[in-house]
């Protein structure tokens, strides 16, 4: 018999995030026969700490979130590793390959190990427009530093669509065995998590739209609830419901009171299967600033539901310029005219709902599945 490839995957916590979800389905998919999964969690937080798989055995350096704050402002800031080099050099577990499987900082830790015959990292979001860019646009020492530290170090650097490695490679340049690997979403598990009956469906008959994301800046729900305003006062009757949790929940609240929309606007908060409501919902819409590749965006298309998105990178390559799914501009009244659009035209609904499920045969389970094995054997990904 075979001997197993040992595997780590890095994490920094277990967030209600994409890449956390991500995470956990491709976890659920690999075959035990062939390859030992360990996971390392820095932060042991999030609703997924209670999905990861029994068969795969994981560490957290961290249950304190100030300490892992602290220490890890003062890493990311000042370079001070000494505990986290203490630690993972603790780990005398040998491994083919250890996969930072959300870049950060904390992909450093790989080099803190001797153990690992490879390190690579995955990229899920679009550096060119995330919060960090200007820091390292306008520091030509940061952006050498980080590239010499981290990046030009790595076995091979990953990200989860087109405009995200375009994005990196125009902030740091080209990099060591780069590619394209789209999330594996696990299309089964999403069908039939959107038939349960348990979960959070729409029950009311006015059109609704569904939006799911951690409550961040990036994810412009802020814009989202400005054009549900917009479309309100030009007398449009409609719902918007938004699962989600996070840092932004109390603005997004006095926002909604504010412009008077506690009857239209719904924050559920953080829904651990918002399938069925999804699934129930007439359009779902993504508000973001910024994305990688948006793995909700995927679902619901997995789902056949219409989509709104903004013209962001991520987004923008999903529905290709409107093709596959409505776009709008990061513009507060381009984006309510295009859900007015939809409320009149229902002929939309079933144009894009076809097209929804045409551009989901792009993840398949399986031909993603097998370009994460070809990593784990030291190949390159097939392209994608």
């Amino acid at each position: 018999m075979t001997e197993k490839r040992k595997i780590l995957f890095l994490m920094p916590s277990l967030r209600g995030g994409g890449a956390e979800r991500t995470l956990i389905n491709l976890l659920h998919k690999i075959d035990q026969d062939l390859y030992e999964i360990d996971l390392l969690v820095v932060l042991k937080d999030g609703p997924y700490v209670d999905k990861i798989p029994d068969h795969v055995e994981v560490n957290y350096l961290f249950k304190s979130r100030f300490l892992a704050r602290f220490l890890g402002y003062l890493h990311r800031m000042y370079g001070l590793s000494w505990f986290f080099r203490n630690r993972m050099m603790a780990l005398d577990t040998e491994y083919d390959v250890g996969i930072s499987f959300l870049d950060s900082h904390y992909t450093d830790l790989l080099f803190h190990m001797k153990n690992l015959k490879r390190r690579v990292a995955f990229v899920h979001s679009s550096y060119l427009s995330h919060s960090d860019y200007e820091k390292f646009s306008s520091n030509d020492n940061l952006r050498k530093k980080a590239d010499l530290n981290r990046y030009s170090r790595l076995d091979g650097i990953y990200f989860v669509s087109h405009d995200s490695m375009a994005d990196f490679v125009e902030l740091f340049g080209e990099g060591p065995n780069m590619g394209v690997v789209y999330n594996i979403i696990d299309r089964e598990a999403v069908l039939q998590k959107a038939r349960n009956e348990s979960g959070t469906a729409i029950k009311d008959d006015l059109f609704s739209f569904s939006a799911v994301g951690s409550l961040l800046p990036v994810k412009g729900f802020d814009r989202l609830i400005r054009a549900s305003r917009i479309a309100r006062d030009k007398g449009y009757e409609f719902n918007v419901h938004i699962a989600g949790a996070g840092p932004e929940e109390g603005v997004l609240k006095n926002m909604i009171k504010e412009f008077g929309l506690e009857n239209t606007i719904i924050l559920h908060g953080f829904v651990n299967n918002p399938y069925p409501l999804m699934k129930s919902s007439d359009v779902f819409v993504m508000s973001s600033l910024s994305e990688a590749l948006p793995t909700v965006l995927c679902e619901a298309m997995i789902l056949g539901v219409p989509s709104l998105v903004t013209n962001c990178s991520g987004c923008r390559g999903l529905v290709e310029d409107g093709e596959y799914g409505m776009a709008a501009e990061q513009d507060d009244h381009d984006f309510a005219k295009k859900m007015m659009l939809y409320m009149d035209k229902p002929e939309l609904l079933e144009h894009y709902s076809k097209k929804s499920l045409e551009r989901a045969m792009l993840f398949d389970d399986d031909r993603i599945l097998k370009k994460y094995y070809n990593i784990f054997e030291g190949k390159e990904p097939n392209p994608a």
